[in-house]
């Protein structure tokens, strides 16, 4: 093989494996920050641009701030025992890892998305870039404002009304003794006469006759 050859061959492997690269690869999309949530979880969406129809893997992994090569799978497709993390498919290319619990340990720790996709006969692994959390403003103790007095008009409005309840409420009491008086009083100027019973009869006196 001479040196032209060999210069075109090269090329048009270089071309073709360009190409295959091109309609086999693809991305891993992932947001740079995430704000943790009041309640100690935040939410770190996954998505992948590869033309399938589902994943042969998908998982979530903490990458130390300080040592990029150490990572550490937390959860991934089908484990079911991932310790303090939910996850949820909402398209066939797009998950989210529900982080709970967070503490200051997992402050010190990015998040890193990765994906495995068929395509072919072939299996390709992908990363995205991974995800800093942010630290969110904490729930504060819950503060019970006291009412505030009402105002001075509003007072006077009140004591009117309860003055006029109980004038109502004495004046009912009131007419009620009064008519209990009247139903059961004694008449006035009353002239008591004795009843004579009537004389009985006397009995007819009565013959006797002696045979």
């Amino acid at each position: 093989m001479t040196a032209c050859s060999f210069n075109i061959f090269l090329k048009v492997t270089i071309y073709l494996g360009f190409i295959l690269q091109l309609s086999h690869g693809f991305e891993v999309i992932q947001p740079k920050n995430r704000t943790v949530n009041p309640d100690g979880s935040v939410s770190v969406p996954c998505e992948h641009t590869a033309d399938v129809k589902t994943v042969e893997d998908v998982g979530l992994k903490a990458v130390s701030l300080t040592n990029r090569t150490e990572k550490q799978r937390l959860c991934r497709k089908g484990k079911k025992d991932c310790k303090n993390i939910t996850m949820l498919q909402e398209n066939p290319k797009k998950w989210h890892f529900i982080i709970l619990n967070i503490g200051p340990q997992a402050m010190t720790m990015t998040y890193e998305c990765e994906f495995t996709v068929k395509i072919g006969d072939l299996d390709y692994t992908k990363t995205g870039t991974p995800t800093t959390l942010l630290p969110g403003q904490k729930e504060g103790p819950c503060i019970i404002h006291p009412t505030p007095p009402p105002a001075p008009h509003q007072l006077r409005w009140i004591l009117i009304g309860l003055l006029a309840l109980i004038f109502l409420y004495s004046f009912v009491i009131t007419s009620l003794y009064i008519s209990l008086r009247c139903c059961y009083r004694e008449p006035e100027n009353c002239t008591y006469v004795e009843m004579r019973k009537a004389p009985q009869p006397r009995n007819p006196p009565m013959d006797i006759y002696c045979g």
